[in-house]
């Protein structure tokens, strides 16, 4: 498959996805048996990425979060909230325990996630444990909920959510809201777009929020995307001040 990728062919979206499993399973129990990952250091450019493919805006963010709260359980809306204002990964926010979030601190320890392909708890992305931002509008959500179980969002059946027992809630929430994108690109790629358009973070600081180990290479790729009409008011805001700044001179 590599050989073929490598070629010219057409298979591009294989590569990347064997990498993430074995990275998965060196990460896991299996890691005394997997331990290294053939796929990876090959080369192979990531692509372009996602640059133009905009999350959503804020006040659509909330809508979807209101839509959630009327048809879904209270479970399910404070974790589409959770996800939108803090950029925890699906899988992350599936398995967060009570025990892992310090509302004194305003930090959530992100120890695992839950893999909705080996429907088992493995390490976080990368196989490191960090600390993640616990937001104002995160904590509102959380504190919300009736403690249930060890885990933060309960559905009415099982222990916590998953990719499967999200996606019929999802696809509900997203028609009611008026928004055709995905789920992904609503609650984390929204998070760092947020974090770097609307908070006006550094991207190194937005990467250490999102999990990412690379200073904030993605951030500036994926995440960020760059609201043109906010960038071009503040170089317009700049020019002002600098302006009123000379004619205080010159008087």
């Amino acid at each position: 498959m590599v050989a073929e990728w490598l070629a010219g062919g057409k298979r591009n979206g294989t590569v990347p996805a064997l990498r993430a499993m074995f990275n998965d399973a060196a990460s896991a129990k299996a890691g005394r048996i997997v331990r290294s990952n053939p796929f990876a250091r090959l080369g192979i450019s990531r692509g372009p990425g996602r640059p133009h493919e905009q999350p959503p805006s804020e006040e659509q963010v909330w809508k979807i979060i209101r839509s959630a709260r009327e048809l879904t359980t209270p479970s399910f809306a404070a974790w589409l909230q959770v996800a939108a204002f803090t950029g925890l990964r699906p899988g992350e926010l599936d398995a967060l325990r009570r025990v892992n979030v310090d509302l004194d601190r305003s930090r959530i320890r992100v120890v695992e996630q839950f893999s909705a392909a080996t429907r088992t708890f493995t390490l976080p992305k990368n196989g490191q444990v960090r600390d993640a931002p616990l937001t104002e509008p995160a904590r509102e959500a959380l504190v919300s909920l009736p403690v249930e179980s060890e885990f933060c969002f309960a559905p009415i059946r099982g222990e916590h959510w998953t990719a499967s027992a999200r996606a019929y809630h999802w696809k509900a929430v997203r028609a009611a809201a008026g928004w055709d994108g995905s789920l992904y690109l609503a609650t984390r790629h929204f998070a760092g777009w947020y974090m770097v358009n609307v908070l006006e973070l550094p991207s190194e600081d937005v990467a250490i929020a999102l999990g990412h180990t690379d200073g904030g290479e993605l951030v500036r790729r994926l995440y960020g995307h760059r609201d043109v009409s906010r960038a071009l008011d503040r170089v317009a805001a700049a020019y002002e001040q600098t302006a009123s700044q000379t004619q205080l001179r010159l008087v």
